[in-house]
């Protein structure tokens, strides 16, 4: 039944809203104009009021916050409104009946008043129940004194904040008891603490007496509420953060009138801070505790620390400085430290700035992978190895070291070195990795660099063709050659990493030290050194061991590098085997030479002591300046090997610069002057002092330049000029020049000058001839003197070679004389003579009126008859005819008293004999400064003059002069001669007999030599050094080992060898002299006398002077009678000695040269052939000679059958010879 009536107002209602049953306002005759105002007007003011009314409630409402029942008040509001906007609708649907909208509107509203009517029917029942107004009364007086009771509880919180807000500690306490008392208006308020744990009493903190109230005995005040009234005595606990109590604050009051709840509200309000300032005044009294326990410790420590104060400023000075170096050094340690997970991507919970100098990357992107894991940077290549080794970290072995390649930012690639610690939990599981990352790019790629380096060193040692080795400094080997293997027979195994003791077990000491040496820094070289190999072998090495560093220079090792020289000490050997065989060729070949030169030089020299005619004086000079040329050659030979040896030393003794040039000239002159060529010298006056050097070295270099500017000088003139360069108190500087008008030297051709062997022309057919030795020994010699030497030369303008030379001064040069104002006259027709005569007359202060032109001298001595002397120089004439007519000319146009004639060297022999007669003055050219000098001073006689010049030039030489002062020596002397050449016992006799010795014995070897000593006894032997079964070397020896304490047996050298030191050879063996052969008459007589003035035995000597034999010219003789006479001069004793002596030994040269033949004997054919040729040559037998040196030549092509038929026609051809000297010497004298 109820669902029915429901149904059937819904129904019911659907029709009447859905329904067309109300009439339009629009249509409604009731609707006019006034009614519509009224109805505008009343809803409008309705609406209006509608709209105010919610406004005003909800305005209020929201002000006043504690509003009961708010939520009537908004919905009544939204009542209201509701019906306002119903009214105001009403208004418009009057214009615009749009009733929908306000059919919503109603039903909107209607919502509400139905709403509000529930909630008003349930809020009526409150509404009811609201006090009266009284109670309201009494409940609003009630509320004002809460309020009164609570402003003054605010009041007296302010005042006991104000009172204890700005103090702690004893003073919070005494401020809290105050004003505690004053705000509870009590008498009196104290404050205890209490200990727990402890029997003692609780100690009072603070108390306030109330000055207000009259005061109490002490004894008045309750300790504890028992037995006092609860309004007179109250007690609050206060309680630390644990709610164990630490005190007690209580409140007394002489009139039980305490308000407990009050009190009670301010206790609890401050006993927490009570329990605060409690606790923080146990922490005080703790920490003054601890403090003066402190300060007790410290005034016990104060002593010492006094003690040490000093020190520890110096440490603390020490540790500041450190400490800051440290903080510095911490600071800027380059790198990245960490913390990450130990997850695949390496997590980083940690990752310090310094990773974005690394990669490029902020720290801040690693951070929990925010933009990018860590991982991600890591090369792909170098992540696996990484990730293992960290999977075998344990607990054990926390820690690890990697280096590894990053990716940075820019997509290059850097390298860094980690190390960090696994961090572990208790149950062994790794949770984390700390560490730090530090970039070694540069580190790395200079390790990889110095690795590619190694691999390149130990390629290249290893490759090298020496034997190397390189060890480190505990002496392993780091790399070796293959040599090394090969040279030390070691295999072909590396031996990388084997110690070098443990390869050479039997290594020397001496090697051993060598490498401890070297592993200090010094590097040890030898030479040459012989090492035994293990199988005995002897290897000849050439080692070096030096230091090898590391970059910081600090010795890494030792290098070993040894270089097998078998070759070379063989070829040392063999070198020193031909040095050795080159030098004892000199020795013999300057044997050989000057044996066979000692006759010719000899026999030349006893020719010259004879009377010859013109032609036979040729044939004589000939001879000796051809003997002399090949004897100058020898000489070049042996001061060169003596160069090549280093063995040329200079002397130093006193010497005139001036005599050494001077004497040069004087030898010179001669053979310049035969080729029509002037030799002039221009030497400074300075260098006349003494100094000290090598006369004969310099002598030396002088001839050899002037020599060669003569030999390439066809016309003209050869100027020798000395002049001092530089000089200062201990030496002088002095340069020679040899100025020549020659052919002069090309350019390209003038460094060959200086070269040994080395000419110009070096063909067979050049015409000047010549070692090519000259030069070289003279710049040898000139850089021993401390000089250069240096040529300027054009071909066809002649030449200028120089030389300097530095000599140590002895003496300053005496002051030149001065003769003014003396006068003198010079004609000479050569401009470079008139200028170096004029110029050295100028420097004695002579006033000189020179002449080139015999003419002009004439007329100048016709119109000028005041000159003191005039000097003419005459042209050389050398073979011209006709000189003693051009002299008679001048002698009769110029006073003979005032003339001195300067006469060419080569026209003194020709005119000698004429000038006595006539007179006259001359002086020989090159002129000498000595020589001008002592005519200008007039201190000499034109005789004296003529015989100096003649004994100085050495100009035909006569027996006295040969002779010499004679007046000391003895004429009992005995000489004993062992000499075993036939040849030179005959020069040497001869020679001796010239000089006066008539007491002389001859024997030809050493056994010979002491047999004839136990016969006889002698005041002088000369002894050859070289002969058969004994030589004079060991005969000397053997003779002053028979010499008794007061006898010396007076012993003088005569031997062909004249290499260097075969002098000091015989001087040591005992002899007391030397002479070199050849030897001229005058050398041997000089060196004689020395030796016999040293022994105090002199004798007289009578010159001896035979006629010359006549010589047969016929050339079918077998012995060239006339050639002997040249060789020996015109003395037939003589010539009856040589051939006695030739029938005597040829025999039987000619018989062994036959018996070698026999035996084809290579070497004694040789030997025989060429003693038989000098022993024909010495004799002058014709056809031998040549047939003995045909036989030399086909030895050397093997050819025995000319051999053969040479020695038939020589054995004919010698008997020949034999019959004829037989009956020469069978023949009437």
């Amino acid at each position: 039944m109820a669902v029915f009536s429901v149904a059937l107002i819904g129904e019911s209602l659907r029709d009447f809203l859905t329904g067309r049953m109300y009439m339009p306002h629009g249509s409604c005759y009731l609707w006019q104009t006034p009614l519509v105002s009224l109805h505008l007007v009343a809803n409008l003011l309705t609406a209006i009021a509608y709209f105010s009314i919610p406004i005003m409630l909800v305005y209020f409402v929201r002000k006043r916050q504690d509003m009961p029942f708010s939520r009537v008040f908004i919905l009544f509001g939204f009542f209201i409104t509701a019906c306002g906007i119903g009214h105001f609708l009403d208004v418009l649907t009057l214009w615009f009946p749009i009733y929908w909208i306000d059919g919503v509107e109603s039903s909107f509203t209607a919502l509400i008043s139905c709403y509000t009517a529930i909630e008003l029917y349930t809020l009526l029942p409150k509404f009811l129940a609201l006090k009266s107004p009284e109670e309201l009364a009494a409940i609003n007086q009630k509320l004002q004194i809460e309020v009164q009771e609570r402003k003054k509880v605010e009041d007296i919180l302010s005042r006991i904040l104000a009172g204890t807000a700005a103090v702690t500690g004893r003073d919070f306490f005494s401020a809290l008891a105050e004003n505690l008392a004053i705000a509870l208006d009590v008498w009196y308020v104290a404050i205890s603490e209490i200990f727990e744990n402890s029997t003692d009493p609780p100690q009072t903190l603070a108390t306030w007496e109330n000055p207000k109230f009259p005061s109490i005995p002490a004894a008045a005040i309750a300790s504890s509420p028992e037995g006092a009234n609860t309004n007179q005595f109250l007690q609050f606990p206060i309680q630390d953060r644990n709610s164990r109590p630490i005190g007690t604050l209580h409140v007394q009051h002489h009139q039980p009138t305490i308000d407990q709840e009050l009190a009670t509200k301010l206790t609890s309000i401050f006993a927490s801070r009570a329990a605060a300032e409690i606790e923080r005044k146990r922490a005080l009294d703790e920490l003054a505790w601890a403090n003066s326990q402190l300060a007790t410790m410290n005034n016990r420590l104060e002593e010492k620390v006094a003690e040490r104060t000093q020190a520890l400023k110096t440490v603390n000075e020490t540790l500041r400085s450190s400490e800051a170096r440290y903080r510095s050094l911490v600071l800027n340690i380059p790198g990245a430290v960490y913390c990450c997970l130990p997850d695949a991507q390496w997590t980083m919970q940690f990752l310090s700035h310094g990773i974005e100098p690394i990669t490029g990357y902020p720290a801040t992107d690693f951070l929990h992978n925010q933009i990018r894991a860590f991982r991600d940077i890591v090369h792909p290549e170098d992540y696996p190895r990484i990730f293992a080794s960290l999977a075998m970290l344990t607990p054990d072995n926390p820690t690890y070291t990697d280096e590894y390649r990053l990716v940075r930012v820019d997509q290059n690639i850097c390298w860094v070195f980690e190390q960090g610690r696994g961090i572990f939990d208790e149950t062994g599981h790794l949770i984390r990795l700390e560490g730090v990352i530090i970039e070694v790019t540069d580190r790395k790629l200079a390790s990889q660099a110095l690795d590619q380096e190694r691999r390149q060193l130990r390629q290249l040692i290893q490759n090298m063709p020496v034997a190397m080795a390189m060890l480190d400094k505990k002496l392993r080997y780091v790399a070796h050659s293959r040599q090394w293997l090969v040279d030390y027979q070691l295999g072909e195994e590396t031996l990388v990493g084997r110690s070098h003791h443990e390869v050479f077990v039997n290594l020397r000491e001496d090697y051993r030290q060598h490498l401890q040496t070297a592993l200090s820094g010094q590097v040890i070289t030898c030479e040459e050194d012989c090492y035994v190999q293990h199988d005995g072998k002897k290897q000849y090495l050439k080692w070096t061991v030096q230091p090898w560093y590391h970059r910081e220079n600090q010795v890494g090792g030792v290098v070993i590098v040894t270089q097998n020289i078998n070759d070379l000490v063989e070829g040392r050997e063999a070198a020193l085997a031909a040095s050795r065989l080159k030098s004892s060729f000199l020795a013999n070949m300057s044997h050989e030479i000057r044996t066979p030169m000692n006759g010719i030089l000899g026999i030349a020299e006893l020719l010259q002591t004879t009377q010859l005619n013109p032609q036979q004086q040729d044939f004589v000079k000939t001879l000796s300046q051809s003997a002399n040329h090949l004897l100058y050659v020898i000489n070049d030979i042996l001061d060169f090997s003596k160069l090549e040896a280093g063995e040329m030393r200079l002397e130093s003794v006193p010497l005139q610069i001036i005599d050494c040039v001077e004497s040069v000239a004087e030898l010179l002159a001669i053979q310049a002057q035969t080729k029509q060529v002037e030799l002039i010298t221009i030497i400074d006056p300075q260098l006349g002092g003494t100094v000290t050097g090598d006369s004969m070295r310099l002598r030396q270099v002088l001839t050899n330049l002037v020599g060669n500017a003569i030999k390439f000088t066809h016309r003209g003139s050869v100027v020798i000029r000395a002049l001092p360069v530089a000089e200062d108190e201990a030496s002088v500087l002095v340069k020679f020049e040899v100025i020549d008008t020659g052919i002069g030297i090309d350019k390209a051709d003038q460094a060959k000058l200086f070269r040994s062997f080395s000419q110009v022309d070096p063909s067979t057919t050049r015409e000047y001839g010549g070692t090519g030795l000259g030069l070289a020994i003279a710049k040898y010699l000139v850089s021993l003197m401390a000089g250069d030497i240096g040529l300027e030369s054009s071909p066809g303008q002649g030449s200028t070679f120089w030389f300097t030379a530095r000599f140590q001064r002895l003496e300053a040069p005496p002051p030149l004389p001065q003769l003014a104002p003396y006068r003198v006259l010079l004609i000479d027709s050569q401009p470079l003579s008139l200028e170096a005569i004029r110029r050295q007359l100028s420097h004695y202060g002579v006033s000189v009126i020179a002449y080139g032109d015999f003419m002009g001298g004439i007329l100048a001595l016709e119109q000028q008859d005041s000159f003191d002397l005039v000097l003419l120089a005459l042209p050389i004439f050398g073979n011209q005819a006709g000189i003693e007519t051009v002299l008679d000319k001048v002698k009769t146009l110029l006073p003979r008293e005032n003339l001195v004639l300067l006469l060419a060297a080569v026209d003194y022999p020709r005119l000698k004999n004429w000038l006595q007669p006539q007179g006259l003055r001359y002086l020989l050219r090159p002129l000498q400064q000595e020589a001008l000098l002592r005519c200008l001073q007039a201190e000499i006689s034109p005789d004296q003059t003529m015989a100096d010049i003649a004994d100085e030039a050495g100009l035909d030489l006569t027996l006295a002069e040969i002779l010499g002062d004679q007046g000391g020596r003895s004429p009992n002397i005995r000489i004993l001669v062992v000499e075993d050449t036939p040849i030179n016992q005959t020069v040497i006799l001869n020679q001796l007999e010239i000089i006066g010795f008539n007491t002389i014995d001859c024997v030809s070897n050493g056994r010979e030599a002491l047999a004839q000593l136990q016969q006889r006894t002698y005041d002088l032997i000369l002894m050859d050094c070289l002969m058969p079964e004994l030589d004079g070397y060991t005969t000397t020896e053997m003779i002053r080992q028979r010499e008794q304490e007061d006898t010396h047996q007076l012993i003088i050298a005569m031997t062909a060898n004249a290499m260097k030191g075969d002098r000091e050879k015989c001087l040591a063996a005992g002899m007391d002299g030397y002479i070199a052969k050849p030897t001229s008459i005058k050398t041997l007589r000089q060196v004689i006398d020395q030796c016999l003035q040293k022994s105090e035995k002199k004798r007289s000597v009578v010159a001896i002077a035979s006629p010359i034999l006549e010589t047969a010219t016929d050339p079918d003789v077998p012995v060239d009678l006339t050639q002997l006479v040249h060789f020996y001069g015109n003395n037939p004793s003589f010539h009856r000695e040589v051939f006695v002596q030739f029938l005597e030994f040829a025999p039987g040269y000619l018989q062994a040269l036959q018996g070698a033949i026999a035996n084809q004997d290579a070497a004694k054919i040789s030997y025989e052939a060429h003693r038989l040729k000098g022993a024909a040559s010495s004799v002058s037998v014709r056809k031998i000679p040549d047939w003995c040196i045909a036989i030399e030549v086909a030895l050397a092509n093997e050819n025995y059958a000319t051999i053969q038929t040479l020695s038939l026609q020589i054995e004919t051809h010698f008997q020949v010879a034999h019959e004829f000297i037989q009956a020469y010497l069978e023949s009437p004298r």
